[in-house]
């Protein structure tokens, strides 16, 4: 581990940047595998059916829908939006804005709804300990608050400058020179401090982290009846 490289907390709101094939998924799921699940409610909300979570399986992944309530005890939860949810999304932000004491993981923030809901996550997650991990490829697609509101970035290769430009407003690196594949650049706000990293751990290895640190919730009934769960791995729609 690199010199001075701290994990975020448990209020902290992370960035995850970088081109397709780079490796923030990746990258946001290792941090998300370092996560006490063990004492909070961690929800996946996965717009693109990532694979990485297809190898952690489910159990001890848990399947959410849009028109329950935000789960309140401890462990990693999928929520999977599909095209035309917005509103539905929406909704699901607010109560979980209104239940407080719940980590967010979302794999593509581009997609998220361009409303209120996520904004107010955002700037009130800190007194909320509403932590979020959010991920996107599209920097000049994203509201300022997922920037503004950061406690980390975590930055890799972007092929736009554009993109370039919107993060260099707010971490004091030059993303004009690329780093090796893989490689990767971690900004601590509190600290002012920026780090040049190295690959993070393989996806198998972190699915494995995540299942290990996940705590598993299901009944014999469930494990007997339902298919494909008997292989740790969730079926793709």
């Amino acid at each position: 581990m690199t010199a001075g490289f701290r994990f975020p907390g448990g209020d902290a709101r992370t960035t995850v940047i970088g081109a397709t094939g780079t490796g923030k998924t990746t990258c946001g799921a290792w941090l998300l595998s370092n996560q006490r699940l063990d004492v909070r409610p961690w929800v996946i909300v996965d717009f693109k059916r990532e694979t990485i979570f297809d190898m952690v399986g489910m159990p001890p992944i848990q399947e959410i829908g849009l028109d329950g309530s935000p789960p309140r005890k401890p462990g990693l939860y999928l929520l999977s939006p599909r095209p035309g949810e917005d509103d539905a999304l929406e909704d699901w932000l607010w109560r979980a804005w209104e239940q407080e004491n719940l980590g967010l993981f979302i794999d593509e923030a581009t997609l998220m709804p361009d409303r209120d809901a996520f904004r107010a996550v955002l700037q009130q997650g800190r007194s909320k300990r509403l932590p979020v991990i959010a991920c996107t490829q599209r920097p000049v697609d994203v509201k300022r608050g997922l920037f503004s509101e950061a406690s980390f970035f975590c930055v890799y290769r972007l092929q736009d400058r554009r993109d370039a430009r919107v993060i260099e407003g707010f971490v004091p690196a030059d993303l004009s020179t690329p780093l090796p594949p893989h490689h990767w650049q971690w900004y601590d706000v509190a600290q002012n401090r920026l780090l040049r990293m190295g690959p993070v751990p393989r996806p198998e290895a972190i699915a494995e982290r995540l299942a290990e640190v996940a705590p598993l919730r299901i009944t014999p009934f469930d494990w007997l009846t339902k298919p494909g769960r008997q292989s740790g791995r969730r079926r793709l729609a």
